[in-house]
């Protein structure tokens, strides 16, 4: 009897594995090339590193359980081409690892995740269609761009697609380390040929911010910066509208407008940023990137203006020449993203690369 029942369950397992339908991939990014930046507090200096799109790796997988219901789970970290570093130290997957179901009522994920500002309002950006980091917001407060601003401890459920339309809303549990506070984001997005549209809204309790680095600042709503210190918002509030239109095989525009809100002991800070693109297609291979953006914070408005010729070799690697410009009035001093803060109002990064994806 127990040689029947033991047999009985081997032929389960083995017809259940040759039945369910599973699969792993891995996937990846890697960009390097070289910028000039004209002022690196107060210097010229020429770097290495990627821009294009943030360096990763990172492997994804799905199993078909039946009945329309999934299994799936996806690992990625972020990397630096120029040293082979991690994006963030003693961190193994910095940009998410995540684990969950998928049937035809929606996803549900629980882990290290994406905030929705980066997940859907950073694809209609400059940053990301446009391939240049430089062309993310002062300190990357809406956090469109992946610097390591994922959610920890957390639970999405994503609503199926229906007519184009969709909705996601995410949960962080504060755990007083590496999450000093709760939370929240939420997202409703509308893909349907040549438009997407989304919007979302995130909110962070207790979450430090690098803005003696990015932003070059000593002190902000009370809080001295030096040293290395953080400033560590009580509140941070992001809203964004983004937008991304084909308009012809030849032309794209998108354009994003954000605000985010910053609560201290000492006072309040906010962030507007209204930000347009357009996408030249010269040739099937060719394109000319143009973009800027207006942002205003605290007392400080910031100019941001770049063009780049993008060139592809094949669908995997991309060649590239761009120029930013940053103008800053007010407070602060121009400080594009990924590079040093400028010490005068102005700052301009001259870049050549090369991207591939894998």
């Amino acid at each position: 009897m127990k040689k029947t029942v033991t047999s009985s369950m081997l032929f389960l397992l083995a017809t259940g594995m040759a039945h369910a339908q599973s699969s792993v991939s891995m996937y990846g990014s890697i960009d390097e090339g070289i910028t000039y930046n004209t002022n690196a507090k107060g210097h010229g200096t020429a770097t290495v590193g990627p821009v294009a799109v943030p360096d990763f790796y990172g492997i994804r997988g799905t199993e078909d359980l039946g009945n329309h219901l999934k299994a799936i789970f996806a690992l990625q970290n972020g990397f630096l081409s120029s040293t082979g570093a991690g994006t963030i130290a003693g961190e193994a997957f910095s940009h998410f690892s995540w684990v969950g179901l998928s049937s035809d009522y929606g996803t549900l994920t629980l882990g290290r995740q994406l905030d929705l500002n980066a997940e859907v309002n950073r694809v209609n950006a400059n940053g990301a269609v446009q391939y240049t980091f430089y062309a993310f917001h002062p300190a990357n407060l809406d956090n469109l761009g992946i610097r390591g601003d994922s959610i920890n401890n957390s639970i999405k459920y994503a609503t199926p697609s229906y007519h184009g339309l969709s909705a996601a809303f995410l949960y962080g549990f504060g755990d007083g380390t590496t999450q000093l506070g709760r939370v929240i984001s939420a997202d409703i997005t509308y893909k349907s040929g040549p438009l997407r549209v989304a919007a979302v809204y995130s909110g962070w309790r207790n979450h430090s911010i690098d803005l003696a680095t990015q932003l070059g600042y000593t002190s902000f709503l009370g809080q001295q910066l030096t040293s290395g210190k953080l400033f560590l918002a009580k509140d941070q509030n992001i809203i964004g509208l983004s937008a991304f239109y084909s308009a012809s095989p030849h032309l794209d525009l998108h354009g994003v407008l954000t605000q985010v809100n910053l609560d201290a002991e000492a006072g309040e800070a906010r962030m507007r940023t209204a930000e347009l693109g357009a996408d030249i297609h010269v040739t099937h291979a060719n394109t000319i990137a143009v973009g800027g953006y207006l942002s205003w914070l605290s007392g400080t408005r910031y100019e941001n203006i770049g063009v780049g010729d993008l060139h592809q070799l094949s669908r995997r690697t991309l060649v590239y020449a761009q120029v930013t410009y940053e103008h800053a009035d007010g407070f602060g001093n121009a400080a594009i993203p990924l590079l040093a803060p400028s010490n005068s109002p102005n700052q301009t990064a001259i870049r050549v690369g090369v991207h591939h994806f894998f």
